[in-house]
């Protein structure tokens, strides 16, 4: 009886075991020299830190069913040294920049928020051309970096699965180092 206990007992175990390996990890860490955050991964969608470097991000994020040669939505994330608190005038400045390099470029506000840090949304877009959705967060005086959210989208807004994958990306972020 006792043999049949623990046959059972170790089966439980390693169904329990193969369950949790089989469940896809959404927890990823991002690090640097001075800094550390963990971000999750929206459902269907890849983190991608290998070929992150193309865009100059320290990640990336697209859909489970494309590849980094043929995305049509890509989510991109970077850390970046902050030099005060004034992140909304660190986004405005960017903006200025974006207007030197495309007089018709146009911006709207957008709703996307973070449970514990102040959020800076922005849409960057050009009618029949490219729309940049970018959220400045900043996670507070005591980190030394400001981190920036960006999805692009290519001729049209951003479909109601982007903007949940987006704002999930967003909404995860946590600042550790």
């Amino acid at each position: 009886m006792k043999n049949i206990k623990l046959l059972f007992t170790l089966s439980l175990v390693l169904i329990g075991i193969a369950a949790y390996a089989s469940e896809k990890l959404d927890n990823l860490l991002i690090y640097g020299d001075n800094f550390t955050i963990a971000v999750k991964e929206p459902s269907g969608w890849r983190g991608d830190s290998t070929n992150a470097a193309l865009y100059h991000m320290n990640l990336v994020f697209y859909r489970d069913n494309e590849n980094i040669q043929n995305v049509k939505t890509l989510i991109r994330i970077l850390v970046a040294t902050k030099t005060d608190e004034n992140t909304a005038e660190d986004l405005k400045y960017d903006m200025e920049g974006y207007r030197k390099n495309y007089p018709n470029i146009q911006f709207k506000d957008i709703l996307v928020t973070h449970p514990e840090y102040r959020a800076y949304p922005k849409l960057f877009y050009m009618e029949n051309g490219f729309h940049e959705y970018v959220t400045y967060l900043n996670p507070g005086k005591k980190y030394p970096y400001i981190i920036t959210v960006s999805m692009t989208i290519q001729k049209t807004t951003a479909s109601k699965e982007d903007m949940q994958a987006y704002s999930f990306v967003v909404g995860s972020i946590k600042a550790l180092k």
